[in-house]
């Protein structure tokens, strides 16, 4: 790499012109000029490999820095980059700088941070003082690849909390949502996705539907992956549109195709919606359903063991159980169930008597009150 490359490398992490172009001076005093004498760590004269740097470009003696480059040279020091005292009264050489640069990059790090911290707050100081905006401009419409890169930049800069509602049709593949495990306007992505959100510290609620948990392999391959990941989620029998909520600070609602399909192409379109009484409306409507909403938790290891005992007795479902009791609230046909399991028919209703034994219930409903108030679901 040629000095230009190198300084601009020192200048990203901070360090300033004058200290690069010091340092680069120092790495260049290579002892070309001395050579590496054999005999020379004791003699009169030998410039060994282990001396002080030479061949110095400003005619100063080798090793030493002038008076100019003094506050340079304080500079290295300091970041660890070399070793010597920075008046000039001794030789100044570079050291190894693995501790240096993890120095340098984590006092970068904190200044980003600070930056971003001061440009926000004053943002958010703006936004309190400043009128919602004018509904002309509170809203606008995405359509296809352009939808589907907005939704991706703002789960991208999620920081607290996605809120979605997921309902079906989904967009087909490529058109803005990215098919049934897309992140159309009625969700935040695929399963990856969601994963490194949650990672993130991010937190994830959704409301599905009973249509989109009866398609096949959807509550297995989707949702159950997710949950068990932390994301939090619940069902409803409809839902009025798709809707993702980044941070409360962008929401995007569509019906997904086809009622919300350009009439020209089946393109999908989604309504990008900015802070506002819009957007506030939103986020109260989706807290009016989720409270609506029971929770679907398809059992996890952690979820199974941490499970209470049933009330008057030691009972606990199992892993399967628990899967029956989860599709059961969400409206799943027994057809479907089945098949998700993959057991027979007479293992399916054998588990569900002994559900219903248990618990006392004499109907699928009561089966389903007596799961959620034990804590099975």
């Amino acid at each position: 790499m040629d000095d230009a490359g190198l300084a601009a490398h020192l200048a990203a992490l901070g360090l300033a012109p004058a200290a690069a172009d010091l340092y680069l001076r120092l790495l260049a005093e290579d002892g070309r000029d001395g050579g590496e004498g054999d005999g020379g760590g004791s003699g009169g004269g030998g410039d060994g490999a282990d001396g002080p740097a030479s061949g110095s470009t400003d005619g100063s003696p080798d090793g030493f820095v002038d008076a100019a480059d003094s506050g340079a040279a304080a500079a290295l020091v300091d970041a660890g980059l070399a070793a010597g005292p920075p008046d000039g009264c001794g030789p100044l050489v570079p050291v190894p700088p693995d501790g240096a640069l993890e120095l340098l990059a984590g006092r970068r790090a904190l200044r980003l941070a600070e930056a971003r911290a001061a440009v926000t707050g004053a943002y958010e100081r703006y936004r309190r003082r400043t009128p919602a905006v004018p509904c002309a401009v509170a809203a606008e419409e995405a359509t296809g690849a352009e939808a589907e890169r907005r939704i991706g930049e703002a789960l991208a800069g999620a920081r607290q909390e996605v809120l979605c509602f997921d309902p079906p049709p989904y967009p087909p593949s490529g058109a803005g949502g990215g098919g049934a495990d897309g992140g159309g306007a009625g969700g935040a992505g695929g399963t990856a996705a969601v994963t490194a959100l949650l990672r993130r510290g991010v937190r994830h609620r959704v409301v599905y539907t009973r249509a989109a948990l009866a398609r096949p392999g959807y509550l297995t391959d989707r949702v159950q992956p997710r949950v068990d990941a932390g994301e939090e989620a619940r069902v409803l029998a409809e839902l009025p549109v798709g809707l993702t909520i980044v941070d409360d600070r962008v929401a995007f609602v569509g019906q997904p195709p086809p009622a919300c399909a350009d009439a020209r192409g089946g393109v999908h379109v989604v309504l990008v919606v900015r802070p506002g009484a819009l957007l506030t409306a939103l986020r109260a409507l989706f807290g009016l359903l989720w409270e609506r909403a029971l929770p679907l938790q398809p059992p996890g290891p952690a979820r199974s063991a941490a499970a209470p005992p049933a009330s008057g007795g030691a009972y606990r479902p199992g892993p399967a159980e628990r899967r029956i009791l989860a599709m059961l609230v969400a409206g799943v046909p027994d057809s479907q169930i089945i098949r998700e399991l993959g057991v027979s028919r007479r293992t399916f209703f054998r588990r569900m008597e002994r559900l219903m034994t248990h618990t006392g219930a004499t109907s699928r409903f009561q089966l389903a009150l007596h799961a959620q108030r034990r804590g099975w679901l």
